[in-house]
């Protein structure tokens, strides 16, 4: 074989290599593209923006509500306590007129049964619970 055969020969097989390294990549660029089966969810059980909402206790003053805040926080787990507010009662769509204008202390979550969850343990009892739409943002 002359040297421009050899050339020739090494530069074809360059180009199949290339070609070879090319379709590697693109298999392994479609391959990494399939995504996972979404896990099956439950149906929710609000509408969405919706929470389930235990009111506590309400007040004018949202100092009125410091204490028993302080006390059910401290009868709660430790992964409950960003489920429980102290808020003005126009945050949410849904209560009954009668908290109108005042702070509500509540306890929040996606459904009805987690809410109660939390409040058997705490030996809370809630004043109205239902769901409710957050209209505030934190």
């Amino acid at each position: 074989m002359s040297p421009s055969e050899g050339e020739r020969a090494i530069r074809g097989r360059g180009g199949l290599g290339v070609v070879v390294l090319l379709c590697l990549v693109a298999m392994l660029a479609a391959c990494s593209k399939v995504s996972p089966t979404p896990p099956a969810t439950s149906a929710p059980t609000t509408s969405p923006g919706e929470v389930w909402l235990a009111v506590l206790g309400s007040a004018e003053d949202p100092n009125e509500l410091d204490a028993p805040y302080a006390e059910l926080v401290g009868s709660l787990g430790a992964g409950s306590v960003t489920h429980v507010v102290v808020s003005p009662s126009a945050c949410y769509s849904g209560l009954p007129s009668r908290y109108d204008g005042r702070y509500v202390l509540g306890v929040w979550d996606a459904t009805e049964r987690a809410v109660r969850a939390m409040l058997d343990p705490a030996g809370a009892r809630e004043g109205w619970i239902g769901a409710v739409a957050s209209t505030c943002v934190d």
